[in-house]
């Protein structure tokens, strides 16, 4: 296992989250994470997750135990080998009972909740803002912002 630190780690590590213990953050080399079994069985989708990677980066890394077997993020991980990708980001977390690593499994896939209708409007309201440039138009999404906060629009 080749391990440096990564960027995603504050220099934080045994930080016990709930019932599982986040032992560090590194950047491992993808070829050495380990896929078991997974609860889902359909093919997924990763078209979207791939764009998604490849304009951004990887916002939330992968979590592995210490053994780099693959706990949650199974989508994340093939859309970095779609990409060419070498290591990616993950999370080593001391998980030593099978029952935590299916739970983590299964919190991680189905708390997720898409944006309603009027969410999707407010996002696309505030992407309208700012695609606008110039020292005039930043003023303005200033005072906007301003307003935003203050009546919690």
């Amino acid at each position: 296992m080749r391990l440096s630190r990564s960027s995603l780690c504050r220099g934080k590590t045994g930080c016990l989250i709930g019932r599982v213990c986040i032992l560090w953050c590194v950047h491992l080399r993808i070829r050495d994470i380990r896929i078991p079994r997974r609860i889902r069985k359909r093919k997924i989708q990763i078209d979207d997750l791939v764009e998604s990677i490849a304009e951004f980066g990887l916002l939330q890394p992968i979590i592995v135990d210490t053994e780099n077997t693959l706990i949650a993020g199974y989508r994340r991980l093939e859309a970095a080998r779609a990409l060419g990708w070498e290591s990616i980001d993950v999370r080593v977390i001391d998980a030593p009972e099978r029952k935590d690593r299916l739970l983590l499994e299964i919190e991680e896939n189905s708390v997720r909740q898409d944006f309603d209708r009027e969410e999707l409007e407010r996002a696309r309201t505030l992407l309208r803002r700012y695609e606008r440039s110039g020292p005039v138009w930043r003023a303005w999404n200033w005072l906007l912002d301003v307003v935003d906060r203050l009546f919690k629009v």
